[in-house]
């Protein structure tokens, strides 16, 4: 054997045998896919607990679903309204007003409440 060939042969063995160690190594695949399998199964755990609390119905009682139908918001102080402002007397006008066309005829109010706003916000200036 030439000092060439001893060269080649043991380069080729130790590449060789390199890439045989490497193959034959035990590979940690297996971990990160398990790992990966958790945080999806923790992601599709999360979208069923919203899905599930998304789903459910919106309860109202009684009480606060006759006076949520029956009375406008610009009237409910609750919900920061007064009932005593000119915008509650044109939203219950618009609410509860009839006509022969069924249809409120609510000008004077419209114009109080626009004079309200107005000087409100002219006050505020």
């Amino acid at each position: 054997m030439t000092v060439t060939t001893v060269i080649v042969v043991a380069l080729v063995s130790f590449v060789g045998g390199g890439a045989a160690g490497i193959a034959i190594k035990g590979n940690n695949d297996h971990k990160t896919l398990q790992a990966q399998a958790q945080s999806i199964d923790a992601i599709l755990d999360g979208q069923t607990e919203i899905l599930t609390e998304a789903t459910k119905p919106v309860v109202l009682d009684a009480e606060l679903r006759a006076t949520l139908a029956d009375t406008p918001p610009a009237c409910v102080s609750s919900l920061g309204g007064d009932p005593l402002s000119p915008q509650c007397m044109l939203m219950a006008c618009w609410q509860y007003g009839q006509s022969t066309a069924n249809r409120p005829s609510c000008q004077a109010v419209e114009a109080l409440a626009v004079e309200h706003a107005q000087n409100g916000a002219s006050s505020r200036l």
